[in-house]
């Protein structure tokens, strides 16, 4: 089995290269395709899309996962995201209905920094100055955080680190190889999670 993950931005790559072999069985491979931001990814999509149709006709063993931040408009980014791919002619498991589907959509809600703030033990074994107070007013489901990405920040600063500026890929690279799977709280990466599973198994 080998998947392909087309993505907004490289920080996403810099978390998924070390994620996914803890989500993905053994001797399954797969390859990251960043974006420079949403409107990239959206205008490079329909020839990628129309590309991977191709293959998908003459490689039984071949998956393409569509994952990008939801931001504040989950409904409507998801709808973008299924019509794109229905114009290329391609079920995913939204559309699929029951019939084998090789395409899966998902997003990271509002952004790929809750599934950081989802494990906050990862974070502060990335960043040993973080203390649980520091957490301190942050709802239990992080998709709910509007300002995630500030939000990682703000607890980061708090425990003395980049103090001068963000660092979205080297937070990926940092806290990512800490993430544990089955007590991530952010309820979009659980569901990616079953997403993928359910994609490999079908």
């Amino acid at each position: 089995m080998h998947i392909e993950f087309l993505l907004e931005e490289p920080s996403s790559e810099a978390a998924l290269n070390i994620l996914l072999p803890k989500l993905l069985p053994a001797g399954a491979t797969f390859h990251c395709h960043p974006h420079r931001g949403k409107t990239d990814l959206f205008q490079r999509l329909p020839g990628r899309l129309k590309n991977y149709a191709r293959r998908l006709a003459q490689e039984p063993e071949l998956r393409v996962v569509i994952l990008m931040d939801a931001d504040t408009d989950c409904r409507r980014r998801k709808a973008e995201l299924e019509q794109v791919v229905a114009k290329a002619g391609l079920l995913t498991k939204t559309t699929a209905t029951g019939q084998p589907f090789r395409i899966l959509t998902r997003l990271a809600v509002q952004e790929l920094e809750a599934w950081f703030l989802g494990d906050r033990e990862a974070i502060q074994a990335a960043y040993p100055r973080v203390r649980p107070q520091h957490f301190g007013g942050l709802p239990h489901d992080p998709d709910t955080i509007v300002d995630t990405w500030e939000t990682l920040w703000r607890v980061l600063r708090e425990g003395k680190y980049y103090l001068a500026g963000k660092a979205k890929i080297e937070w990926a690279e940092t806290i990512a190889p800490h993430l544990e799977p089955d007590r991530n709280q952010s309820a979009s990466f659980q569901y990616f999670r079953q997403g993928l599973a359910l994609l490999l198994n079908d």
